[in-house]
């Protein structure tokens, strides 16, 4: 009677004996797994605290699961994005004023705020740019006809004729009276002047001229900020403030007004009634000019009138050189063709 008893014994210790030692395997597995996998450092949460990488159990994801990762990061209520963007769009000047006192981890930096929401007003304007289809009116010997550019050789088969053309030897000849320098450069560019013109008026020709356009847009303000930065330092002497303080004032006021274009863009392309859009165009165009006063008074602290005097010296430099930026653009864009 003892023998089976003490077989049962032996038993039981060997199964308790296997399944301890398969918890222990178990405990040891996730203990090698809980290392960041970016810097190798030993995890005791779900942030790495060396580099402050997430840790995930199985770094090869599906797509479902992605979608709710990202899902997640987007709606999660301390999502550093939305907070982010309330504290941008209802506290003029309260980000640049944040960064500036060294208090930056609840917020996104500067940068990477600047490249999310410049690459969504982008994409705003270039779907608006393709939903509004550039059309023409051809008039013929039968009245006026509407013709879509998008449908290939539409208006040139309607009226049966050829491209335009555009000859600026002429212009050039005349200008050389005056200025031969001047003249023999324009008839050197002449020739692809006028190839420009002829791609402008081919089939697709005018979305690739927007294509070339937004895209360049895109990289010059890249460009444009710092100049205007630039322009900043006089008005700031005393006291003296640092260049990036004006360029980072100037990031954060810019974020703004593309939040705010683009808003424009999306009523523009929801309806069509010029009241509506007068009337959102005048509240946003508002809401612009008292945004950059009071964040401008924030950051630097001037009086009401030499803020406003600052201001209007700043909007200036800024519409200038934003219409140089753009004839330049408009240019490049044209001989690029």
């Amino acid at each position: 009677m003892s023998c089976p008893d003490q077989t049962a014994d032996a038993g039981g210790l060997d199964e308790n004996t296997v399944e301890i030692e398969r918890t222990a395997a178990h405990r040891e597995r996730p203990a090698e797994a809980r290392r960041c996998g970016n810097c190798g450092a030993a995890l005791a949460g779900p942030y790495c605290s060396q580099c402050g990488q997430r840790h995930h159990e199985h770094p090869v994801h599906s797509f479902w699961h992605f979608i709710q990762e990202a899902t997640e990061d987007l709606t999660h209520a301390d999502s550093r994005l939305w907070q982010t963007i309330y504290a941008l769009l209802l506290r003029p000047g309260f980000l640049t004023e944040e960064f500036l006192a060294g208090r930056r981890a609840r917020y996104l930096p500067p940068v990477r705020l600047y490249l999310v929401v410049s690459v969504v007003f982008f994409l705003v304007v270039g779907l608006q740019s393709w939903l509004s289809a550039p059309a023409i009116h051809v008039q013929d010997s039968r009245g006026s006809y509407h013709y879509d550019v998008a449908a290939p050789g539409a208006a040139a088969a309607a009226v049966g004729a050829a491209p335009a053309t555009l000859s600026i030897g002429p212009v050039c000849r005349e200008i050389g009276v005056n200025s031969p320098r001047l003249g023999t450069w324009c008839t050197g560019l002449s020739p692809r002047i006028e190839r420009s013109w002829r791609a402008l008026n081919a089939e697709g020709g005018i979305e690739r001229l927007d294509a070339i356009w937004l895209h360049s847009f895109e990289r010059a303000m890249f460009v444009f900020l710092p100049l205007l930065a630039l322009l900043m330092k006089p008005l700031y002497r005393k006291p003296r403030r640092y260049y990036v303080e004006h360029l980072l004032f100037l990031v954060h006021n810019q974020v703004c007004l593309f939040v705010v274009l683009g808003l424009y863009t999306l009523v523009g392309m929801i309806t069509t009634s010029n009241l509506v859009i007068g009337t959102v165009s005048a509240g946003l165009w508002a809401y612009v000019s008292i945004y950059f006063y009071l964040s401008m008074r924030r950051v630097y602290g001037d009086s009401r009138w030499r803020t406003i005097g600052k201001l209007a010296a700043l909007s200036t430099g800024y519409f200038g050189i934003l219409l140089l930026m753009l004839v330049g653009i408009l240019t490049y864009g044209f001989l690029a063709l």
